[in-house]
């Protein structure tokens, strides 16, 4: 018997695939992020930098993202930072960095703290960085600046105790897959997705849909809130580019 299709059992279909697609999009290493949308914040407007404080001759917008550019004889490129001018304790960020150059090399600070007008350029911070570079020797490890440097490699789970000393929670990822899954996970237009939770002491950075870092920091110099800042880091000519900054607030006693 030959059935005829109906216009409302087509727009069914069309809306199962679509919902299908959606869903299907999140890897099992990169679970949704939650939440309505309007508990997100943006910390970026996408057209100023309302908000955000770093040296003018550095840091501009174009195109919807804030662009980080040196390396001329007049601005060489000497570590410098966009700081976001809120504080945050416990979080969710989202963003997407796309970088420029060889050797380029950048990060995004959390739960820092400014060091003031006679520090470095008058922009440095301590605190935590996750970190982002070109050729991905180091992006998605645990930075702290003015702290404890490379404070967890990729692929590490970790945990701190008050005295310092460090205990793996659980063998480390292999490292070269990782990598190749942060550099073949770019979308076309070279934008990578970067995922930062701070919930309580427990940190995790998120690149491409893979954990890079799993972190349990209990030390005397944990930091428990602070601000944002974007990083260009001292070397060769380089832009760094940043768009779709958004935050979700978290309740640490929510945490399983």
């Amino acid at each position: 018997m030959r059935t005829q299709t109906t216009p409302l059992l087509l727009i069914a279909f069309l809306l199962s695939a679509m919902l299908y697609a959606v869903t299907s999009a999140h890897s099992p290493e990169d679970p949704p992020t939650t939440g309505t949308k309007a508990e997100w914040i943006r910390l970026f407007n996408g057209r100023t930098l309302d908000g955000w404080t770093g040296d003018p001759r550095y840091w501009s917008v174009e195109d919807g993202a804030i662009v980080g550019r040196c390396g001329t004889p007049e601005l060489p490129c000497v570590t410098t930072y966009l700081h976001h001018d809120t504080p945050y304790d416990n979080f969710e960020l989202t963003f997407e960095i796309k970088l420029e150059g060889d050797g380029a090399n950048s990060g995004m600070q959390y739960r820092s703290t400014a060091l003031g007008k006679d520090k470095g350029d008058g922009f440095d911070l301590r605190g935590y960085q996750a970190d982002f570079d070109g050729k991905h020797t180091y992006s998605g490890i645990l930075y702290e600046t003015y702290g404890r440097g490379i404070a967890v490699q990729r692929g590490e789970s970790m945990r701190f105790n008050p005295d310092g000393t460090k205990v793996p929670l659980a063998p480390r990822a292999d490292d070269v897959k990782l990598k190749k899954t942060i550099a073949t996970g770019a979308n076309k237009d070279g934008w990578n997705r970067y995922r930062i939770v701070a919930n309580g002491p427990k940190l995790e950075h998120w690149i491409n849909g893979q954990r890079t870092v799993l972190v349990e920091d209990n030390a005397k110099q944990a930091a428990a809130k602070g601000i944002f800042a974007l990083q260009i880091h001292g070397g060769p000519p380089m832009v760094v580019k940043a768009r779709k900054i958004q935050l979700k607030r978290l309740d640490p006693k929510s945490q399983p």
